[in-house]
């Protein structure tokens, strides 16, 4: 009888879970909708501005030439670009 029991309470847990698990992954199915929409120009423009990316190319220490990137939000020729400029190059110098 104890076996009887336990086979049926396994069998009802696992219809119950397998129920469960459809119901689950449809409502995620449903919770995934997104929606797309077009940057403006304004947004575009701000976007340019922040990822303002600039390339380097001078000799490194073992006489090769050596191009680097690297992103700046600081005005072209301004002590922070000068900075981040300088940390590029240094930071790379050494790499033969």
């Amino acid at each position: 009888m104890k076996k009887l029991f336990f086979v049926g309470a396994l069998a009802l847990s696992t219809f119950t879970f397998a129920n469960i698990k459809e119901e689950a992954k449809h409502d995620i199915k449903q919770e995934k909708t997104t929606a797309v929409k077009k940057l403006t120009p304004k947004q575009k423009a701000a976007l340019a501005l922040f990822f303002s990316w600039w390339s380097v190319s001078y000799t490194n220490a073992c006489g090769t030439t050596n191009t680097v990137f690297f992103q700046s939000d600081n005005p072209d020729g301004s002590a922070g670009f000068i900075d981040e400029l300088a940390y590029a190059v240094n930071s790379t110098y050494g790499d033969c």
